[in-house]
């Protein structure tokens, strides 16, 4: 009788030691997804930092300067306005990479990559300089992420893109008497 009772004791004991693992299991993996959304929240605000800083630069004015010129007549620039052109490519591709960085670790997924990258590839390297500069650099990026999928995504723009973009943002001149509806 003794030993029943031992018996049914320790089946009783077991039941909820592994009750408790499972649990444990549950609270883990609950854990565990908080802490990835919350890493992935910390990346996400960081890309978008990173090309609010990377958009700020250009409202200096040697900096637009610089790039309008490597989209109107790359053929003019100085060396001194080529780095600065270049040094905005570099930004967005630190962007890039580090949207890379985080499909590498399971937080961002390649679909969400390359929307992005198509999403932002053409106001930066839709003109001829860029393309070029894209072409001469991209031998260093051969067998990564970001030649996979940013190559085949910047070589398919059209290179005339940023200059008709910025065309288009040019209203005419309103002329006296007429009236535009807004």
């Amino acid at each position: 009788m003794k030993e029943q009772r031992i018996d049914r004791i320790n089946r009783w004991l077991t039941l909820g030691a592994n009750i408790g693992v499972v649990l444990g299991l549950i609270i883990l993996i609950v854990e565990v997804r908080q802490n990835a959304a919350l890493t992935r929240t910390e990346l996400e605000t960081a890309k978008a930092d990173l090309m609010a800083r990377l958009e700020f630069t250009f409202t200096s004015p040697g900096v637009a300067a610089a790039w309008m010129k490597s989209i109107r007549s790359p053929e003019t620039l100085t060396d001194e306005e080529i780095r600065i052109v270049e040094a905005q490519l570099v930004g967005l591709m630190m962007q890039w990479d580090h949207l890379l960085a985080m499909k590498d670790s399971g937080l961002a997924t390649r679909a969400r990559v390359e929307r992005h990258i198509r999403n932002t590839a053409p106001y930066y390297f839709g003109s001829r300089f860029a393309k070029n500069w894209w072409r001469r650099e991209a031998a260093g990026w051969e067998g990564t992420g970001m030649f996979e999928i940013a190559g085949p995504i910047v070589e398919g723009l059209d290179s005339g893109f940023l200059a008709r973009h910025y065309d288009a943002l040019r209203l005419p001149p309103e002329t006296p008497g007429s009236e535009h509806a807004d």
